[in-house]
């Protein structure tokens, strides 16, 4: 069975090394330009250079997004930033856009392609249809359950998300960031509105689901670690390029254990310790495990903590008085410089704890200090941020990964000494040795292997540690051991500059393909532009409406044709399907066409020429009727209220089993 690869989130340099240094196999980060998340830090292409640097010689593999949506005049300008990563040696890109996808296909064949979750794949159909337009890897839907992941990596390699920050809406069909304030998550400017307080009135006109009904919990599978592995898929996926260093240390630290765990004994026994560092490190009111096992219904929702909720520690024992103190019964151990947060019915208060002072005669009863605010008895005391996490992650940060190596040494007297290093993992493999530094017979005490063997161990700041050895030497013979640290030093250097540049690739032949010509923008607006006598299927199917396509896929094909009509497809994965049956395809909204280029990749599927604009190129006031969002949490028919006033239609589907939100123009 291939190890399951663990993949980190890097918002800048110092993530990246954590997530190295941490543990991870690969990381995945965004360059200035075409990525999801334009407010991280990103990296710069010499950043990038240097990440590349780093990961490869420690074995770590750099996946770079390029998960936005593009207008025409980008596509080129993507293309030559392609190029440039793809000479670097990036190991693969993550892509959205169809259209973007076809033409680096084109320009750079063998650059492996992942396909985003932006791209709402999240069935076998839809995977095989992703490897046919040349995407080796499919990163499903969040929305997945655990059979479904099985299902599909049966037929192709899947990514799956196993930490980290649940959007209420299927990825890349969210409209709502764009129609309230004109940034678009399909251009990595997502404003995150779900996180915001709405007003919720069912059709009773009754209020319910607290003042954060659109925001969900973070997710955590750790314990599904065994079962995610058994159902085949590839790579664990933790989220979060706009987290601190300390968060992806200390995430990517703990999924690794417990993967090496469950390779190692076949199980893993999860730590209340490493629970509850999750838990501190981020979470908000909890976790969830998402829609593994299908919609959890309300313990899916935070209500009322949409950000970090930290972890209770304590309570306010009494209320403070005119100093800048707080007197909490402590239910966890509190440390110095840890930041808390009082919360009560009235406010919150977060401060950190500069002051710090146990009663002697009341265990468990501190002092605490200083506070920005009044706090009363019975208040709940939370710990944001602990200092001791923070050492524990700048400890993982402080301690570059190493690679192990296997050495041979060679000396025959009066020989130049050679030393050949290899790198197990790559093959690569270096041999150095110097005409002047001979094995020379030994005038007092000759050199023993115990000797050499502590000089090769001598790796210091090098990515490398010595694991195997193997010495072939002449008796009685000697060399200075400072000559030895000299080889040593070019050995490990050399083998160094190998092992990154090993990755490079050349451009030599490379040339963008031509734009494509006499495509157009779409033949249509929106859905309701399409001839009436068009079979629109859903704007995103999974599950048993899939399965009931499965079942009655022939006799839809049929009534289609006789109709001399045409079928309106949302997803790559029934395009095909419909098409090998002689029905006309248009392409759907939810398949996010906003370019020339993406109609000439899906029509190797089998699209028409036909095809419905993506709702991005749709102005505010062309979105009624246009689902502004679509989830898989189900909630009743009703009206959301924003705190300006704007209200949404909210709507569920029994057909597919998903949750509508519409614009009340």
């Amino acid at each position: 069975m291939k190890k399951v690869e663990l993949l980190a989130p890097a918002g800048g340099p110092e993530q990246f090394k954590a997530a190295v240094n941490a543990g991870c196999d690969a990381v995945y980060l965004g360059g200035s330009l075409f990525n999801a998340r334009i407010g991280a830090g990103n990296f710069t292409l010499d950043e990038i250079k240097d990440a590349l640097g780093y990961g490869h010689l420690r074995h770590v593999k750099t996946y770079v997004t390029m998960n936005t949506l593009l207008d025409d005049g980008d596509i080129s300008k993507a293309v030559k930033f392609a190029s440039k990563l793809y000479a670097m040696g990036v190991d693969a890109l993550i892509i959205q856009d169809y259209g973007l996808g076809y033409a680096i296909h084109e320009a750079l064949p063998d650059f492996e392609l992942h396909l985003s979750t932006q791209a709402t794949v999240c069935s076998p159909r839809g995977v095989l249809a992703a490897q046919e337009l040349g995407y080796k890897r499919i990163v499903l839907s969040r929305e997945c359950t655990l059979d479904e992941i099985r299902a599909s990596a049966e037929v192709g390699e899947v990514e799956v998300f196993i930490h980290g920050a649940l959007c209420i809406c299927y990825s890349g069909q969210c409209q709502l960031s764009r129609y309230i304030g004109g940034r678009s998550g399909n251009k990595g400017m997502c404003a995150q509105p779900c996180r915001l307080p709405y007003t919720y009135r069912d059709a009773a006109g009754r209020t319910a689901l607290g003042t954060n009904p659109l925001s969900p919990k973070d997710l955590c599978l750790l314990d599904d670690i065994p079962g995610l592995i058994e159902a085949g898929a590839a790579s664990f996926k933790i989220e979060g390029r706009m987290k601190s260093p300390e968060y992806v240390a200390t995430v990517v630290s703990i999924y690794r254990k417990y993967i090496d765990q469950y390779y190692e004994t076949g199980r893993i026994n999860v730590s209340e310790k490493d629970r509850t560092a999750l838990l501190q490190v981020f979470n908000r009111d909890g976790f969830t495990r998402g829609y593994l096992n299908g919609d959890p219904g309300d313990s899916l929702m935070t209500r009322g903590v949409p950000k970090n909720s930290g972890v209770l520690v304590g309570k306010i024992s009494k209320n403070s008085g005119k100093s800048l103190t707080a007197e909490i019964r402590a239910f966890e151990t509190i440390k110095m410089h840890d930041v808390l947060e009082v919360r009560s019915n009235t406010g919150n208060t977060s401060f950190k704890v500069t002051y710090l002072k146990e009663d002697p005669k009341r265990k468990g009863l501190l002092t605490v200090g200083d506070l920005k605010d009044k706090v009363f008895s019975g208040d709940k005391v939370y710990r944001l941020i602990s200092q001791d996490l923070l050492d524990q992650a700048a400890e993982t940060i402080g301690n570059p990964k190493k690679i192990p190596l296997d050495i041979f040494l060679l000396a025959r007297v009066g020989q130049p000494i050679k030393l050949t290093a290899k790198d197990p993992e790559t093959g690569l493999s270096l041999t150095v040795s110097d005409p002047e530094i001979l094995a020379q017979p030994a005038m007092k005490a000759a050199l023993r292997k115990e000797d050499i063997l502590k000089q090769l161990r001598k790796t210091g700041d090098t990515p490398f540690y010595l694991k195997d050895a193997e010495i072939l030497m002449d008796e009685n013979i000697f060399a200075p051991v400072s000559a030895l640290n000299a080889l040593r030093r070019e050995l490990l250097k050399g083998l160094e500059e190998i092992i990154t540049h090993h990755y490079e690739r050349s451009l030599e032949g490379f040339a963008p393909g031509p734009a494509p010509e006499g495509i157009g923008y779409g033949s249509y607006d929106t859905v309701f532009d399409v001839d009436d006598k068009a079979v629109i299927l859903p704007q995103v199917t999974k599950g048993s409406y899939d399965s009931w396509l499965e079942e009655n896929l022939e006799s839809l094909a049929t009534k289609v044709k006789a109709a001399d009509s045409a079928v309106v497809i949302n997803s790559i994965a029934w395009i095909k399907p419909f098409a090998e049956l002689g029905v006309k395809v248009i392409g759907g909204p939810g398949l996010n066409i906003v370019n020339s280029y993406a109609p000439e990749a899906l029509k190797t599927l089998g699209m028409s020429e036909e095809f419905i604009l993506s709702p991005e190129l749709l102005p505010p006031e062309k979105m009624e009727g246009v689902p502004l969002m679509i989830s898989e949490h189900r909630l009743s028919p009703g009206i959301l209220t924003d705190r300006k006033g704007a209200r949404y239609s909210v709507e569920f589907d029994e057909q597919t089993k998903k949750t509508y939100f519409f614009a009340c123009l």
